[in-house]
């Protein structure tokens, strides 16, 4: 490994103060992963950056988009984009479909590293979608951000007769996701986190109850239910949102209230 291959102080710098701005956006994916895709175009010096979270149960699974961001595309590129997405092409994509097999909860690769250009060039993919919008060297990183199979993906691009990514720039990547990967689902929000129109209507209730400071024998008095459903239900709620305690269950949900997350939860929905 060359000196011009490692990481440098600036790059880590650059990293964190990146991190840094995404967490001050946290509490909705919709903020926080744009600006990353924006920073991260501007300190790779990529054209475009595409970002967001599926399901990935490998080795067999096909990847399950459930977000997309973007930063570098307008007008007909944006469409091919959103065409690319809407066909979940990412499952036939030449470049993800070799990584499936791979271990690691972290995967950053080159388009090169993973497969050659004749059989890009070659591809439906890149002649569908890619060239068209003049997009030729990528590199790609995949997070695994739970063993449910959750996972979060940053896909940097350069233009044709542009120069490919260079290792340090493969590390820089792989440094950052790791550690942005840590917050997904803590201080910066996951769209693969349980939503409250997801929950039962009694889980909901019960939740509003306890938002509302009540303790579980006020909630089992307000929702006709014995003390021991009561506890039911808030053990459903501890499990449905990975706490420990209710203390963690009023942190996790109360962060994202007013945040847009969860504007839509029906605190006043009590009706048994």
């Amino acid at each position: 490994m060359s000196k011009a291959d490692l990481l440098r102080a600036q790059d880590v710098c650059a990293a964190y103060r990146l991190i840094g701005e995404c967490r001050d956006l946290g509490g909705d994916p919709a903020l926080w992963f744009p600006r990353m895709c924006e920073g991260l175009c501007r300190l790779f010096g990529a054209s475009t950056a595409t970002a967001g979270e599926g399901w990935w149960r490998r080795p067999h699974g096909p990847i399950e988009p459930i977000s997309a961001f973007q930063f570098g595309l307008t007008g007909r590129y944006y469409e091919l984009f959103m065409a690319y997405m809407r066909a979940n092409e990412i499952a036939a994509d030449p470049i993800y479909r070799p990584l499936q097999h791979v271990p690691d909860r972290l995967i950053t690769r080159t388009r090169r590293q993973v497969i050659s250009d004749a059989v890009w060039y070659r591809s439906a993919v890149f002649n569908e979608y890619f060239r068209p919008t003049g997009i030729d060297h990528r590199i790609v990183s995949l997070g695994q951000s739970s063993n449910a199979g959750a996972i979060s993906g940053i896909d940097l691009d350069r233009p044709i007769g542009d120069r490919d990514f260079a290792p340090r720039e493969q590390r820089l990547l792989h440094f950052f996701h790791g550690e942005l990967g840590c917050l997904i689902g803590h201080s910066l929000v996951s769209a693969t986190e349980p939503s409250p129109e997801k929950l039962s209507r009694r889980l909901r209730q019960t939740l509003a109850c306890l938002l509302e400071g009540d303790s579980e024998k006020q909630v089992a008095a307000r929702l006709s239910l014995s003390h021991a459903t009561t506890h039911q239900y808030v053990t459903a709620l501890y499990r449905r949102f990975g706490v420990q305690s209710r203390a963690q269950l009023l942190a996790h949900v109360m962060k994202r209230i007013g945040r847009g997350h969860w504007r839509k939860f029906p605190l006043g929905d009590l009706t048994p």
